[in-house]
């Protein structure tokens, strides 16, 4: 991660999803945190096998004020509607 920048990683999940913001914490550590959020927050409504892969997708959001997704995977500022660079995909096993 690049100094000052501040990354969104998300899980997609049917409709919705799961996310995680920080500016500190490596992609690695925010992957594992936002399965697991996923996971508990979705558990309700969807099945998730253990030992699958769970993709997790990375954004950079650095200056944002507000962001909002949709299922396509396109991530923007609230009031610019200006897009968030796409990173990179990482694959958790849950």
């Amino acid at each position: 991660m690049k100094k000052d920048q501040t990354l969104l990683a998300i899980v997609f999940v049917g409709g919705g999803s799961s996310w995680l913001t920080s500016d500190k914490t490596s992609k690695e550590e925010m992957a594992a945190k936002v399965v697991k959020q996923a996971v508990k927050d979705w558990k309700h409504l969807f099945k998730f096998k253990k030992n699958s892969l769970q993709p997790v997708h990375f954004y950079d959001i650095s200056g944002f004020e507000g962001w909002s997704a949709d299922c396509s995977g396109k991530v923007t500022e609230l009031k610019s509607k200006k897009e968030a660079p796409f990173l990179e995909t990482l694959k958790v096993v849950y």
